[in-house]
């Protein structure tokens, strides 16, 4: 009932989105995290550390910026004609995948960054097929920066300004040089602060490669969740394997447009090795391509019951891993 609800786009998922996330944000409540500021990068310690007394609060400000991104992320889609079929099963995906552990249901550096993420891929999308796009190239990199001074691993991100050049438009060089200046304004600007203050090796070795240099502790979790991160991965990898094998792929923008995801999930598998542990709330990049990709491939079941089954099974491991 959900899938074909939602596969419908009617404009009554506005309000049955927001209800979903809630519901699941309501363990994040009962037992509220809050997300160290020791490491963190400057705008998420200048942001979050406002929150740090109220864990409440934080948590609070996590569910709105999921629910934000979801809708954020469904726009970009539809607008960009990044599927052939319009639905609001991409913004569905990725509340489910942002909130499918207790890791997650607080306020932690990447939503921040996802969220820029997000506004940067809008721009390189959207550039397609646009005469004078110096702009856009300008604020995708200078999004993509913004986003590495609240979770650094996103540097990975700073080819996608290239890759999207290169798919999405013909060769300009003033196109390239423009985006890449705009990634560097931001850091420009923090150098110079940390400098004027003689506390550059503390931006260096405290909060930009730390997360490189830390060692990485192992997992140690229930069943229920080997059994969630199990069946979501082969999902993903079902529906990767749909869209790389042209299923129902329609113009050349949507082609373009996949293209540009599937670059962007190798990208955000990268960044993964780069999080300063292993957790689940460093998984948060991939749940932009990862949401595109199965919505993609729930619209396109042709067995409605197959659809809602498989669905009911992946909210119901999620729940049961928030229960254990």
């Amino acid at each position: 009932m959900i899938i074909r609800f939602l596969k419908s786009n009617n404009a009554s998922a506005l309000l049955f989105l927001p209800l979903i996330a809630i519901v699941i944000w309501v363990f994040g409540f009962f037992d509220p995290i809050i997300i160290p500021l020791k490491h963190a990068m400057p705008l998420y310690e200048m942001v979050a550390g406002i929150f740090i007394n109220t864990p409440w609060l934080s948590t609070l400000i996590g569910l709105v910026l999921v629910i934000s991104e979801a809708f954020l992320l469904n726009y970009i889609v539809n607008e960009n004609e990044v599927l052939s079929k319009q639905s609001y099963l991409p913004a569905l995906f990725y509340i489910v995948f942002m909130s499918n552990n207790k890791a997650m249901l607080t306020l932690h550096p990447l939503l921040f960054g996802n969220l820029f993420i997000l506004f940067a891929a809008h721009k390189l999308l959207s550039s397609y097929r646009k005469d004078n796009t110096f702009s856009q190239a300008f604020d995708a990199g200078m999004l993509i920066s913004v986003a590495t001074l609240f979770y650094f691993p996103f540097i990975v991100f700073l080819p996608l300004l290239g890759i999207g050049l290169i798919i999405l438009r013909p060769f300009s060089w003033r196109e390239w040089l423009i985006s890449f200046l705009g990634a560097a304004l931001p850091y420009l600007f923090v150098i110079c602060y940390y400098f004027w203050y003689d506390i550059l090796n503390y931006l260096f070795y405290d909060k930009m490669f730390y997360s490189f240099l830390r060692e990485k502790q192992n997992l140690d979790n229930s069943k229920s969740f080997y059994f969630m991160i199990g069946f979501g991965w082969l999902l993903l990898l079902l529906s990767m394997g749909k869209i790389l094998l042209g299923g129902e792929i329609g113009s050349q923008r949507t082609k373009k447009s996949i293209i540009f995801l599937v670059w962007f999930f190798f990208l955000s598998a990268l960044s993964m090795s780069l999080a300063p542990e292993i957790s689940t709330k460093y998984f948060s990049a991939l749940a932009i391509p990862g949401a595109v990709f199965c919505a993609n491939y729930f619209s396109n079941i042709k067995k409605g019951w197959w659809a809602e089954f498989l669905f009911l099974l992946l909210l119901s491991s999620l729940f049961i891993n928030l229960l254990a």
